[in-house]
């Protein structure tokens, strides 16, 4: 019986390292997609080793060596003044395709367009990715003071900022759970308690649009409502961003009205491909 509990422990060896090679690949797999989401995310001067090795959590080694494949990949180009990384030509090839099929940024652009023209202020699009969400356009109108704390592909925990919070503030109580129960309020100084995030998802959920009241700027105010499929389930979020005076009182109920009657429309014709 000896010999062959033995037997078994040597034949059950290749299987356990496979097990931990299997694990440790699918780590490396998932922090090379952060990374790919942390750069795509960047300013246009895009991010340095030390950056990636401070918000990514990686060690020096590790994300050097990601980087570099990455980089000889063409997924992540290298800008050989400033040593810092962005998105490459395969990057944007993945893009191109993903639009393609995936054409939500093209179909909303004259909606949020004509939310900008109207309003004056900025308007944007946003789309959920997993627990966050990610800005897909950006119109500015007329008006001098204009809002630019969003750029195209910026990221932000779904419910930090008007559209974020449309997108969570609508969505079945259980993901929203799920949500909350990952959220990170010390992963930046500026975003709001937990706490705060159920107020605002119950305000949304009682008036009907999401209100970000300056969580992030105390002098800029954001306003957004949810776009739904024909399925009745949350696909965008069209927002609105001004300063303060610009979003109070009777101009904060017609605004409200535009995003509204913008997103019914962009309803409609997302309909037959969503």
């Amino acid at each position: 019986m000896a010999a062959s509990a033995t037997t078994g422990a040597k034949a059950s060896a290749p299987a356990q390292q496979r097990a931990a090679d299997a694990v440790g690949g699918a780590q490396s797999i998932f922090r090379v997609l952060r990374i790919l989401k942390y750069v795509g995310a960047a300013p246009a001067r895009g991010v340095g080793l030390t950056d990636v090795v401070r918000d990514v959590g990686l060690t020096p080694p590790t994300a050097h060596r990601m980087l570099s494949a990455l980089l000889q990949e063409g997924f992540l180009s290298l800008n050989p003044r400033l040593k810092t990384y962005s998105l490459g030509r395969e990057s944007y090839i993945l893009g191109l395709a993903a639009e393609s099929r995936h054409g939500i940024k093209a179909i909303a652009e004259s909606a949020v367009l004509r939310l900008a023209q109207s309003t004056g202020d900025t308007s944007f699009l946003s789309v959920r990715s997993g627990h966050e969400a990610v800005c897909v356009d950006r119109k500015t109108g007329d008006f001098p003071i204009k809002i630019l704390t969003l750029e195209v592909g910026h990221r932000r925990p779904l419910g930090v900022g008007a559209g974020s919070l449309a997108l969570l503030a609508f969505l079945p109580n259980d993901d929203i759970d799920r949500v909350l129960a990952r959220y990170d309020a010390s992963a930046a100084p500026d975003l709001p308690s937990t706490d705060m995030l159920r107020e605002d998802i119950a305000a949304a959920r009682k008036n009907g649009y999401a209100l970000n009241p300056g969580r992030i700027i105390p002098d800029m105010l954001g306003v957004g409502v949810p776009v739904f499929d024909r399925e009745q389930h949350v696909v965008a979020a069209l927002s609105v961003a001004a300063i303060r005076s610009r979003l109070s009182g009777a101009r904060l109920a017609d605004v409200v009205a535009a995003l509204q009657r913008a997103a019914s429309e962009l309803s409609a014709d997302l309909a037959p491909r969503f």
